[in-house]
């Protein structure tokens, strides 16, 4: 008990538990949110400078809570209040790894906070980059004969066993590799049903190779550092094919084994874990199973037989949901590369925006880049850390880091990382006041602020105060004398009365209510004839408020009920009542604002960090700092979120350009989910305004080597407003059909007109030659009738005497 008494309030003079460092209320704080709460608890849970006075002699007009060091003024002696502290114990230096330590990448390890709720509690968190941190790696393969058909493809697989030694060299000295296959559910619909049906699904052309039954998974080599084995053993798979009858795989089932099955498959402690899925399928998800009979939803277990088969299990369990994946990954801190075909590609990049620390690429039809893309989405993912708070229930956390840069920023990830690069994060850690709601005492719990991706994290064993010391049941005096005789229980310097009773001490009967002193003591004016105002009730002379059904707080208070309790402003950002339970509380009208904050609505941030500029100076000194906001001086040519842009200062395009491309075209370096955090909603418009005045206008080249273009400027209260023109300038699209005519006529029909001039010109001197011929002919052919010398050889003699 007495170390339960250390852990909680303690008392000033008579024991009082004090940091040495004073809580301080802000100048800027101007309302008490303390004033009024009845219980040493409440003022404990409402804000973090509330103290109580558990004094006996403390005087009816005093508030037993109150802002610690108003009560100093007050109450002598007995005031409880608590500091919350933060001690180191685990704080390993982070280094890289050797064969004689292992790596440490997060610093500190483990811290131990004792704190009360609403109380912010800041530490600093470092991350650096540790050369040759172990790896993990491990193939899950699609073994259907569509994914390994192709020769080619069968020789890539088995060159990836060989090649992704050295390139994995280049990365760390200390890998482990193993593989695994599926192919679907041994079970109708999704199998061949007859050894005849199955070989027609699987037609093979290699000698080598054999068609054998499906099988949803099967551990074919566990992680070892004995990388020699993995290239036979691929090999070896590989030749023993599989087909199913639908197209989608039950390769989630091979993942969540490989996940589950820790020992099994040989994952390391401490090592980046990453899950290499080639496939060029669809994926079976949860409800897919029912139609072969697997109705039992997957239990998250690890199922391997002897031979390392996920059998019969599969045919009980049905195919695991995205939930179920992503639970399991984040819980094993495993990162996971898709290395998909294309025809499936958009259908895996929708997990990537689920699986944390996942990554989509996109494998060649033959398997060709396999390495290359392992390598790029590993460099892909170590580059980037980032932090998410894990069993953080009703605990509230805000991550700051300059990352890189010079300016520093509210993240929770850094991107960009080389190996040694060091990165630190502010980090502050509040505990909600509904952690307390049902508990009393000390809470004790822990949580866990961890690296995405990694084993490594930053445990918090948290204590939180619920209630004072004096509450505690070996403290209070139960059916004290100072409560009427025993009519209550005396703790923190005030009465709890029994049932039935009411008053400072107990001393009303409520049976009493309707007497008319009791009603006189009720009334705001003698000569008005309403009770409390009409809101509320006297009991024993005392005014109990009512409460609204629509809110479970109190509406009205005071002495007489006249403080409307809802009737408060609202901040303009949320319309929240004195914006919100973290910022105040609404009292009689007036919002009661906590600590950094203030003004009427309680929506003026008295943080002044906001204001800061990157040369380390309040807004420039260029302006001043009002709620959390820079107003520059405007006289001064100086403008922005922290007076630091000026007309011939360099522009900040680039600062706005990647919230430009994802508001504007949906595109860019972030994704939905991280352009609707980061960035603020910006205007589309046809055409964008002329640049002038305050209007910086910006363009750039998208990757399809475009040109888009945008506007920014800062509004009166130094809000950055962005328009984006929808319509890009574009490159003309290149007319193939020229190019290749072009091409063609340069390649084909030039030598061949050419040719057909060769030969024209070779058959006109050819019909020349033969004209000549002719004519030489003809002028040597004999003239028989000029001839002088010839004599006809036919002779004609006539007998003189001769008559018929």
């Amino acid at each position: 008990m007495m170390e339960l008494h250390l852990l909680r309030l303690v008392l000033v003079t008579s024991g009082l538990f004090c940091h040495a460092e004073e809580l301080r209320v802000p100048e800027a704080q101007t309302s008490n949110p303390c004033i009024g709460l009845e219980t040493c608890s409440d003022c404990l849970r409402t804000a973090n400078v509330c103290a109580w006075c558990s004094s006996v002699n403390l005087p009816r007009t005093t508030s037993r809570c109150n802002i610690y060091e108003q009560l100093l003024s007050t109450c002598t002696n007995s005031i409880v209040w608590l500091k919350s502290s933060v001690n180191v114990t685990k704080n390993d230096k982070v280094r890289g790894s050797d064969k004689d330590q292992q790596p440490i990448q997060v610093q500190p390890q483990v811290l131990d906070i004792t704190t009360r709720p609403n109380d912010p509690v800041t530490f600093s968190l470092t991350f650096r980059q540790a050369e040759n941190y172990p790896v993990d790696l491990y193939f899950l393969l699609d073994l259907s004969y569509t994914m390994v058909k192709e020769e080619k493809a069968q020789k890539n697989l088995v060159a990836l066993g060989r090649d992704i030694l050295p390139s994995l060299e280049n990365i760390t000295k200390n890998f482990h590799l193993g593989f695994g296959t599926f192919v679907d559910k041994f079970v109708m619909p999704y199998i061949p049903w007859t050894d005849q049906m199955l070989k027609n699904r699987c037609p093979l052309k290699e000698s080598d190779q054999t068609c054998r039954k499906p099988h949803d998974f099967i551990n074919q080599l566990p992680l070892s550092e004995d990388v020699a084995k993995f290239a036979p053993k691929m090999e070896e798979a590989i030749k023993a094919v599989s087909q199913s009858f639908d197209d989608s795989e039950g390769g989630m089932d091979g993942l969540m084994q490989t996940l589950a099955c820790e020992k099994d498959v040989g994952w390391r402690e401490r090592s980046r874990r990453i899950v290499v899925y080639a496939s060029n399928s669809l994926f079976h998800l949860a409800g897919d199973g029912l139609f072969g009979g697997a109705a039992k939803m997957y239990d998250g277990n690890c199922h391997l037989n002897a031979e390392q088969s996920y059998n019969p299990a599969d045919n009980i369990y049905d195919y695991p949901s995205v939930s179920q994946i992503a639970a399991k990954l984040r819980d094993k801190s495993t990162n996971i590369i898709f290395a998909v075909m294309p025809n499936v590609v958009s259908h895996y990049k929708r997990l990537e925006n689920i699986l944390s620390g996942s990554s989509v690429g996109t494998l060649e039809s033959q398997s060709e880049n396999i390495i290359q893309l392992i390598r790029d989405n590993y460099d892909k993912l170590r580059s980037k850390i980032e932090f998410v708070p894990r069993k953080a229930d009703d605990v509230e956390f805000t991550f700051k880091s300059k990352c890189l840069e010079e300016i520093l920023k509210e993240t929770d990830s850094c991107d960009g990382l080389e190996i040694k690069d060091s990165v630190t994060f502010n980090v502050t850690m509040t505990v909600t006041t509904k952690a307390c709601e049902g508990h009393t005492g000390v809470i004790e719990r822990s949580v866990d602020i961890a690296a995405v991706g990694l084993a490594e994290k930053l445990t918090i064993n948290l204590k939180i105060a619920c209630d004072c010391d004096c509450e505690g049941p070996s403290v209070r005096e139960q059916n004290s004398t100072k409560c009427s005789n025993g009519q209550g229980t005396f703790e923190c310097g005030i009465c709890k009365c029994n049932p039935g009773r009411h008053g400072r001490e107990c001393e009303c009967d409520e049976t009493k209510i309707s007497s008319e002193e009791s009603f006189s003591l009720c009334r705001a004016n003698q000569n008005d004839s309403l009770i409390c105002t009409g809101h509320g009730e006297c009991v024993c002379g005392e005014c109990r408020c009512f409460s609204s059904s629509s809110d479970s707080g109190r509406r009205y208070s005071g002495q007489y009920c006249e403080c409307d309790d809802l009737s408060c402003p609202r901040s303009s950002d949320d319309s929240s009542l004195c914006g919100g339970p973290g910022r105040g509380r609404c009292v009689c009208g007036n919002c009661e604002c906590l600590n950094m904050w203030s003004g009427p609505a309680c929506d003026c941030s008295t943080d002044n960090s906001t204001c800061m500029a990157s040369n380390g100076l309040e807004c420039n000194n260029q302006g001043v700092c009002e709620c959390g906001r820079c107003l520059c001086n405007s006289d001064s040519q100086y403008i922005g979120p922290t007076c630091e842009e000026c007309p011939s200062c360099p522009s900040r395009c680039t600062q706005y350009r990647d919230c430009a491309e994802c508001r504007g075209f949906n595109a860019g370096k972030y994704g939905p989910e991280e352009c609707k955090e980061k960035c603020p909603e910006v205007i589309i418009t046809d055409v964008l305004e002329e640049e002038g005045g305050r209007i910086r206008k910006c363009n750039f080249r998208d990757t399809d080597e475009c040109l888009f273009y945008f506007t920014y400027v800062y509004d009166e209260n130094n809000n950055v407003v962005i328009k984006v023109q929808k319509n890009k300038d574009c490159p003309e699209e290149v007319n193939v059909a020229m190019i290749v005519g072009l091409v063609v006529a340069g390649i084909v029909l030039i030598p061949l007109l050419a040719l057909c001039i060769f030969i024209f010109i070779r058959n006109r001197r050819d019909a020349a030659e033969y004209a000549e011929f002719l004519r030489e002919k003809e002028r040597t052919k004999w003239e028989t009738g000029a001839n002088p010398i010839y004599k006809d050889p036919q002779c004609t003699f006539e007998n003189p005497t001769f008559h018929q």
